[in-house]
């Protein structure tokens, strides 16, 4: 890694801008390094023989714009190490596959992302790797399904897209407690939001696709923690391949660089819009976390009281109704992902979570009419006029 060291800056805002970036050249930003190899010299002869997951050597193991990144991950999460990778998937799959083996056993939630829920039951069995679904929101579910097998306890700062809000400190203690690793999805919060490692997790993963890159315009992921444990994770993912290419990495860095400027605005429309859909007549019921109606509202004060841009609303009528309602959108657009500086919308039960069993879907909370938004930074009068639409588009 750099020698800009993230502990030069005290606010997050500056370390969003600053850490991490290499001024090659005195460029004011890290230039995009769009080489697959590196010079074999001495010095880096000898990194490779010792192991040394930051030296250049060949772009699958790191590049100049993916140090500068991991550099920025830790600034952000506090965290000792990171690695980055060229999907979400590829950072949860690599990181968990470096610390489960067959026979192996692990605990979850089928409240996770249908990505990481296909992994875990479907792929995982392959491997001889068993797995315990629990309550995210109810600890002692965890603690119960805890075997002598169990290595790691899996959760989600907020879950995707039901958004429920998980006590990362009792989770955290209860994987001590075991000695178990406590490894959390932080996608939905980002590090603004919430910074998982100081309430006691061991290892933080992100979608950067989503808030961290900000901008719709890439697909990558990231993991966060100890020094020990990225190592780890490191071979796996030579031996994986999920590497993220420099060009990738160098949107990234740009995308984190305004992270604490826009998370602020599409946070505080998100409630705004939560409080407004909760009188809609239209409306059955909204999960915002700032929402006092919320069944965590009091754990998210604790855990993530910024709040998030995510929304979930189940519209009157059932998923017909629901179709509709998007349907009749004109600024809110129908795609799937979150976390850019644009409002998207999608019904899960034809997108992301459509893999799902219909039984599991609805004891999940994902109801029919169930419409999960991803609210952007645009004026908030614009975004409840669409909504408006939306709704009149309804029969």
């Amino acid at each position: 890694m750099s020698d800009n060291s993230q502990n030069d800056f005290e606010g997050f805002g500056s370390k969003a801008v600053h850490s991490g970036t290499n001024h090659v050249g005195d460029a004011v930003n890290t230039p995009i390094f769009q080489s697959s190899t590196y010079k074999l010299t001495d010095e880096r002869y000898a990194g490779w023989a010792a192991g040394a997951h930051h030296t250049l050597l060949y772009a699958r193991i790191t590049s100049v714009n993916a140090e500068a990144v991991c550099e920025k991950m830790c600034a952000l999460e506090g965290g000792e190490d990171a690695e980055v990778f060229a999907s979400g998937m590829a950072a949860i799959s690599t990181t968990l596959m470096s610390f489960l083996s067959s026979g192996d056993h692990i605990v979850a939630s089928t409240d996770v992302y249908g990505g990481t829920y296909g992994l875990l039951t479907e792929e995982f069995p392959r491997f001889g790797i068993e797995v315990s679904m629990a309550d995210m929101t109810d600890p002692a579910s965890y603690e119960a399904a805890i075997q002598p097998n169990t290595k790691i306890l899996y959760i989600e700062t907020l879950t995707n897209p039901v958004l429920k809000v998980c006590d990362i400190e009792a989770m955290a203690k209860i994987a001590k407690k075991h000695n178990l690793l406590c490894i959390i999805d932080n996608t939905f919060t980002s590090p603004w939001g919430c910074q998982p490692l100081s309430l006691g997790a061991d290892l933080v993963i992100h979608s950067t696709t989503k808030y961290l890159g900000g901008h719709s315009d890439i697909i990558g992921g990231a993991v966060v923690g100890s020094k020990e444990h990225i190592e780890n994770i490191f071979h796996r993912k030579v031996h994986f391949g999920g590497s993220a290419d420099p060009h990738n990495c160098y949107l990234l860095e740009r995308g984190m660089r305004t992270l604490h400027v826009r998370m602020p605005t599409l946070c505080a429309n998100a409630a705004e819009l939560a409080i407004r859909l909760e009188g809609h007549p239209m409306i059955e019921k909204v999960n915002h976390p700032t929402l006092k109606s919320h069944d965590d509202y009091e754990v998210a004060q604790r855990i993530m009281p910024k709040g998030t841009g995510m929304i979930g609303f189940v519209v009157k009528g059932g998923d017909a109704a629901a179709l509709s309602f998007m349907r009749g959108l004109t600024m809110i657009y129908e795609a799937t992902s979150l976390g850019g500086v644009e409002s998207l919308v999608e019904c899960p039960f034809n997108s992301s979570h459509m893999m799902i069993p219909e039984d599991i879907r609805h004891a999940a909370g994902l109801v029919p009419g169930y419409v999960r938004m991803s609210i952007g930074i645009e004026d908030i009068e614009d975004l409840w006029a669409d909504i408006e639409r939306g709704f009149a588009n309804v029969k």
